[in-house]
């Protein structure tokens, strides 16, 4: 098992230089969010999720491991911008749902979270985009490779 933890520390260490003790920034919160909810569209249609028209096209592999590490690194980013100092664990396995399906329900996260920037919907959101990346062939290793 590989910890969720270490990953968010990488994110971290990074976003430290950024802010320092900073009040609640909920215009960049959002613009993250947004960002981060195009990456999840970016994403499956990098992976074909809802592209049926376009099923000829290879999926590059790479660009799509990209893609969801680019996603990783915002969400990260918005744990830090409302100071998520611990993220639980997680097993690489994957919810008993369609890609469409977790693919709709990581966005529904995300929406949620800007409600009230939720420290739990914030750890759902971070959860099913684990999932969506489980459930596309990404694993922990490819995502610390790529950190």
């Amino acid at each position: 098992m590989n910890d969720v933890a270490k990953l968010y520390q990488i994110v971290l260490n990074r976003e430290i230089a950024v802010a320092n003790q900073t009040p609640l920034d909920v215009k960049r919160i959002k613009l993250k969010v947004l960002a981060f909810i195009d990456t999840v569209y970016r994403l499956g249609e990098l992976t074909h999720v809802f592209t049926f028209w376009d099923q000829e096209r290879i999926v590059d592999s790479e660009e799509v491991l990209d893609t969801y590490i680019d996603g990783l690194n915002l969400l990260f980013s918005i744990g830090y911008e409302i100071r998520i100092d611990k993220v639980k664990k997680h097993d690489e396995l994957t919810k008993d749902s369609s890609l469409p399906d977790l693919m709709l329900t990581v966005n529904k996260d995300a929406l949620k979270f800007l409600d009230d920037y939720s420290p739990l919907i914030y750890q759902d959101t971070l959860d099913d985009y684990f999932y969506l990346g489980f459930g596309i062939g990404i694993t922990y290793d490819d995502i610390i490779e790529k950190l």
